[in-house]
């Protein structure tokens, strides 16, 4: 995934495709997002938990617009990032996944999580790199206080390296291929007992041919029938 901080001012990377994208190939399955479409998340199941949330973590506020769609390769799933922002103007990316139906004749959209961006760091050397890197990928991460669980890698490796995630951007006018690392962290929810509830924490660098950023990203999982396009 990208940070905002490339999609909403100028973004550079490395650029596939200089052109305006056709109006036909604005929209992506499995719900026809596409550029500039408006899009609900309902996230009535959280409300019981938000006692409980990170507080970094906002809800979105009303419909959101697409600003950006990220398409990443995962093999035989299908991963859509749809970069998105709420009537207050606050962030968040929708992350699709997709994988065969049970007949392998199509995509059927298996998950739906709502992300938003909490903290972004920007080491200016190596050492400091090494620093803000020391505890990525160990068994558990501290942030805000707060204890996730890492659901990525072997159970009971002290620590992983992080996953590599190939993303081409589309924006109206552009496509731009990015390459990301993360790991993926978790923790249930006492609030949710009778149905189970896991808030994610995503961390990673994300890089382009000017700058990189530590970025750390929680995430809050919906039904897919919670998505809606208007």
């Amino acid at each position: 995934m990208l940070g905002f901080k490339y999609i909403k001012s100028k973004i550079v990377g490395r650029v596939s495709k200089d052109k305006e994208i056709p109006a036909a190939e604005q929209f992506y399955s499995p719900l026809r997002i596409g550029l500039h479409s408006t899009v609900n998340v309902s996230m009535v199941d959280w409300l019981i938990s938000l006692p409980e949330l990170n507080k970094s973590m906002l809800m979105p506020d009303g419909n959101c617009t697409v600003i950006a769609i990220g398409i990443v390769d995962a093999g035989i799933a299908e991963i859509y990032n749809i970069y998105m922002v709420d009537g207050s103007m606050n962030e968040f990316v929708l992350q699709l996944l997709c994988s065969p139906d049970d007949k392998g004749q199509g995509m059927i959209l298996r998950e739906a999580t709502v992300y938003r961006d909490v903290l972004e760091e920007y080491p200016q050397s190596d050492d400091e790199w090494t620093v803000a890197l020391h505890n990525v990928g160990n068994k558990t991460f501290i942030m805000d206080g707060i204890e996730y669980e890492r659901i990525w890698g072997a159970e009971h490796a002290s620590k992983v390296d992080m996953e590599t995630f190939n993303e081409t951007i589309v924006r109206m006018e552009e496509t731009i291929d990015y390459t990301n690392n993360y790991v993926l962290y978790g923790r249930e929810l006492s609030q949710t007992t009778h149905n189970p509830q896991k808030e994610l924490l995503l961390v990673g660098v994300e890089e382009s041919e000017e700058s990189a950023a530590l970025i750390h990203r929680i995430g809050l999982p919906v039904p897919t029938a919670a998505v809606s396009v208007l």
